[in-house]
């Protein structure tokens, strides 16, 4: 085979089950009798966002509703009432300290009895103190008010929760209540899965990874949570009779590494997964559904590849101008199924044996015969294409 360089596209393979990207729980907030189940509320069926699908009975809730509201009413004829005291009170002192000036004035020149301005000045000081007590109890009410406004809000927001209604596009997957039937706060109605999002996480080799890392972040090593990211994704479901493929995206990389066999989970994530469904043809990304995960990198620009086999202990076979064979160390940047990229050692239009030879002299003479197949086979691990004619 004669050296060329190729833009190598590093890829590797692996398996994971489908996850819906968001999960509903749907949980009883209050407690109740169930008067209603939507017959879309089954095993399997497809709920578009904002659909009702259950009632709890809410006569319960209305009265308790009603009551807030009444004690609303109550409190704000209370705070009128203490506003319209309170102004009466306030007009009341005004004329007292006018009194009290007056017969001030009069003690003064000895028109008017001590006692009787000393009166005057009893009046005028209890006429203050029920001010200050209206504005007290007006305060209080106006607090009290409050509390029954967060009490009214509650209750609406009690009576809201008597119907569920569905969030986002959803499939239904588990049914745990029916109509007539008693629903505890707290309790799990159903579950469903959404319809936007579908993730895989898929287990990769650290050192499998490690050359498609290379791909993205070229001559600036990053760790490897951050550049997983950036490589591109395929998802495949292969079946006896045909292959369906969707498009992803790196969204994450696990925290952890297995400790049993060292590879770390990468999860991809694929948009509308039932968008492109077609029956009988295309399925939709189903949950628990058995996947083939595909990473690669971009192109890395005109590299050394040569096939695996045509490594020997980390020597090559080289075929010079002669004709004859020559051993050469290499050193391997790094190797994927069935090809590895060379680093150092070996140059473009040079010659080498890819065949096992059965004795392996240095000096032999060679008949070289170029193996077009191997190449082509090469071309195709390595650039993920068809090598051109």
């Amino acid at each position: 085979m004669v050296v060329t360089t190729l833009d190598v596209v590093p890829r590797s393979i692996g398996f994971g089950r489908v996850s819906p990207g968001r999960t509903w729980e749907s949980v009883a907030e209050v407690a109740g009798q169930v008067t209603w189940v939507a017959d879309e509320l089954r095993d399997g069926h497809v709920v578009t966002a904002g659909s009702e699908l259950l009632r709890i009975e809410d006569a319960n809730y209305r009265l308790i509703l009603a009551q807030a509201e009444a004690q609303l009413q109550a409190s704000e004829v209370k705070q009128r009432a203490a506003r319209e005291g309170l102004v009466l009170a306030k007009k009341n002192l005004t004329l007292l300290q006018t009194e009290y000036s007056r017969l001030e004035r009069l003690a003064a020149k000895g028109t008017i009895s001590k006692n009787t301005l000393e009166s005057t000045e009893r009046q005028l000081l209890a006429g203050e103190t029920q001010i200050v007590n209206l504005q007290n109890a007006l305060d209080l009410s106006i607090a009290e008010h409050q509390v029954l406004i967060a009490q009214q809000s509650a209750a609406k927001l009690d009576l809201q929760r008597t119907v569920i209604t569905a969030p986002f596009d959803v499939r239904i997957i588990q049914v745990n209540i029916g109509t007539a039937q008693y629903a505890n706060r707290g309790e799990l109605l159903f579950t469903a899965d959404g319809l936007a999002l579908a993730e895989v996480e898929a287990q990769f080799s650290v050192g499998i990874l490690r050359p498609l890392i290379q791909g993205v972040v070229g001559d600036n090593p990053s760790n490897i949570r951050a550049g997983a990211t950036r490589l591109n994704a395929k998802v495949h479901l292969r079946t006896a009779t045909h292959s369906v493929e969707w498009p992803a995206r790196v969204d994450r990389v696990a925290g952890t590494i297995d400790p049993q066999t060292q590879t770390i989970g990468v999860i991809v994530a694929i948009d509308q997964p039932y968008a492109s469904a077609i029956p009988g043809q295309r399925p939709p990304l189903r949950r628990d559904t058995f996947v083939e995960v595909e990473l690669y990198s971009p192109p890395i620009r005109q590299q050394i590849v040569i096939p695996l086999n045509a490594i020997h202990d980390g020597q090559i076979y080289i075929i010079n101008s002669d004709n004859r064979l020559e051993k050469r160390k290499i050193k391997i940047d790094f190797s994927q199924q069935g090809y590895a990229v060379i680093a150092q050692g070996l140059e473009p239009d040079e010659r080498i044996v890819i065949s096992d030879l059965v004795t392996a002299v240095e000096g032999m003479l060679l008949t070289p015969q170029e193996d077009k197949k191997s190449r082509r086979q090469m071309v195709m691990e390595a650039t993920g294409k068809e090598p051109k004619q």
